[in-house]
């Protein structure tokens, strides 16, 4: 008989603002479905959206996909409506989804320090999705203090903690010395290999950025590496949800200064179904984010031959240097300016050329067996 494992994580398909974790979660369940039992517990509705998704039922199961998933309204998520539907389903496996998580993490786990919730010790897999991985400079002293206060009352005690990568790992020790951890690299959707990827003309380069607007993401940091770009014909799209407007206004001066060589365009949100048709349609993707402890829109952008121009040090793909992309220190800007003005000089069959070796490093790289 299969193990039943219950993911608890704030959005789920067909959510996409929530970024990342939904499609770890969704990679998971479609990698895995043949070896273990899944059901969601997840949010009525996407990341700060008003309104339930269409075509579901609110508060009961349904099928998506290979799981089963149960769409919690918002007056159910409370300590009671936890204590009812985590009390009511069987499971073997709780897998909690962000360590900062409000509602899909800290409730649980307050219920479970309560005593509301029995489970057995190592029957609860906390998976941080990046939390400590770049992404405890915003609100840094309301975090840290949150922190302190859970070793003080043991929130987290007898957990096994799982790493998608050394990185994250070296990130969740930091915090929690005596934690239980496990390295696991979060899976891929399954790649199919492009059969071609887009043309490249020397003197032109099409660059997307595809994430939140949000400072972790560092799209301002992208925008001031080309606002030193000018020769060449350039277009830079970006994609997301407008998750920080005060940030995004910071975005929006530097790009008035722009030379006038480079046309920026902010394109809206892209559901995750379109992310492959968004990628083909450029030579780069440019993201020089602050922290990733995995990165689906990297492999995404990899898997569709769109070169990636990464972070050195805060993701788990530092060897994608020389096999395709481009891997720069955030303290080096000079080192993505002149990355870019070697990308947009390129002809087709240098592009073609980068393009080979980022396939091969895919292939290498992106095995879910």
């Amino acid at each position: 008989m299969k193990k039943k494992v219950l993911i608890l994580n704030g959005q789920y398909l067909p959510g996409y603002k929530g970024g990342g974790p939904i499609q770890s979660c969704a990679n998971m369940v479609e990698n895995l479905a043949d070896q273990f039992d899944f059901y969601v517990l997840t949010s009525d509705r996407d990341f700060k959206a008003e309104h339930p998704y269409e075509h579901i039922s609110v508060n009961e199961w349904n099928q998506v996909g290979a799981a089963k998933v149960f769409y919690m309204s918002p007056h159910r998520q409370t300590l009671r409506g936890f204590r009812e539907i985590l009390n009511e389903t069987e499971f073997d496996i709780l897998y909690l989804n962000g360590f900062f998580s409000p509602i899909f993490t800290i409730k649980p786990l307050l219920l479970r320090k309560l005593g509301g919730l029995k489970v057995k010790a190592g029957q609860i897999i906390l998976t941080p999705r990046g939390d400590f991985t770049g992404g405890l400079e915003n609100k840094k002293i309301k975090k840290y203090t949150y922190i302190l206060l859970c070793k003080l009352i043991g929130l987290y005690s007898k957990l096994l903690w799982h790493a998608t990568s050394e990185l994250e790992e070296k990130d969740i020790k930091l915090k929690f010395k005596n934690a239980n951890t496990f390295v696991i690299p979060n899976l891929s959707a399954k790649y199919i290999p492009k059969r071609d990827s887009l043309n490249k003309k020397k003197g032109e380069l099409r660059i997307v950025f595809v994430s939140r607007i949000f400072p972790k993401k560092n799209l301002k940091y992208a925008l001031e590496v080309l606002k030193q770009i000018y020769t060449g014909n350039v277009i830079f799209d970006i994609y997301g949800p407008m998750e920080d407007k005060a940030y995004w206004s910071e975005c929006k001066a530097i790009i008035k200064e722009m030379p006038h060589n480079i046309a920026v365009t902010y394109k809206g949100e892209v559901s995750h179904s379109e992310i492959n048709r968004v990628f083909e349609q450029y030579h780069t993707f440019f993201f020089p984010t602050l922290g990733e402890n995995y990165g689906h829109v990297i492999v995404e952008s990899m898997m569709n031959n769109c070169l990636g121009i990464l972070s050195k040090n805060v993701t788990p793909w530092d060897d994608y240097e020389g096999n395709g992309g481009f891997v720069e220190s955030l303290s080096d800007k000079d080192a993505f300016i002149k990355v870019i003005r070697k990308l947009i000089e390129i002809d087709n069959i240098e592009f073609k050329e980068l393009v080979r070796k980022n396939e091969n490093y895919v292939q290498r790289k992106i095995n879910s067996n």
